[in-house]
């Protein structure tokens, strides 16, 4: 039987995890916000039938990740893609003012240090295509 995990080609260029995790400890009262919003998700997932407990990070450390569940709903959902035009400015208005400079650029540096451990690594001895030109 084939694998049955999904890998989405998605390219993390912030660590939404980490944001949250942050937001969290600081605003107790930002889950109220927040977590009505990852049920609808899911609901939405759910409606459209993807297989969100078979999706497989591509690092361990973003297992519960919602990028992937939002980029496929975006793909599939014209229902997500209209309430995404409109909720998600909303949220980026309650949720951006609270987050400090230094979380944010500490946040893009995990994602590129995350996505940077996937790239495959080249073998010894290989040259690379610039140093052949030459």
């Amino acid at each position: 039987m084939p694998n049955k995990e999904t890998h989405l080609p998605t390219v993390c260029r912030i660590c939404m995890i980490q944001l949250m995790r942050l937001t969290y400890q600081k605003y107790w009262w930002f889950r109220l916000v927040r977590e009505p919003l990852v049920w609808g998700l899911y609901f939405l997932a759910l409606v459209n039938r993807l297989p969100i407990k078979t999706y497989a990070a591509a690092n361990p450390e973003c297992r519960g990740c919602l990028r992937f569940i939002k980029a496929e709903l975006d793909a599939k959902s014209a229902t997500f893609r209209f309430l995404n035009r409109f909720l998600g400015p909303l949220f980026n208005k309650v949720r951006d003012p609270r987050l400090d400079p230094q979380e944010v650029a500490a946040a893009k540096d995990l994602a590129a240090e995350r996505m940077k451990s996937l790239e495959p690594e080249k073998p010894k001895g290989q040259n690379d295509d610039s140093s052949r030109n030459k």
